[in-house]
């Protein structure tokens, strides 16, 4: 499975894009489909456990390359985790609730 390129932005690649970046990182770790649908539906704060936190971290910096403008914008302005690290999940939820709110 090939990485996903660059996200464009463009609300009519977003499925593909998303499908794509979800198979990756399934292929990198098969559990994250599963903590990546579980962010998506989760209200509230969103605590990572410990054991997490390197995924979290892990699929914060694959966004930060995979995303330009807008989109990029969202995922940089997530708020880190006690420690200093990235809440990748977090970051994941916010992108899907603004590409997919229309």
């Amino acid at each position: 499975v090939d990485k996903p390129g660059k996200y464009s932005g463009e609300r009519g690649d977003w499925r593909l894009w998303k499908a794509r970046a979800l198979g990756w990182l399934t292929a990198v770790h098969p559990d994250f489909g599963r903590f990546l649908a579980e962010a998506e539906g989760h209200q509230g704060d969103m605590n990572v456990p410990l054991s997490l936190r390197e995924m979290s971290s892990f699929l914060h910096t694959e966004l930060l390359t995979w995303l330009t403008g807008t989109q990029l914008a969202l995922v940089l302005r997530g708020l880190p985790l006690s420690g200093g690290a990235t809440n990748g999940f977090a970051a994941w939820r916010t992108l899907c609730e603004e590409e997919e709110r229309m």
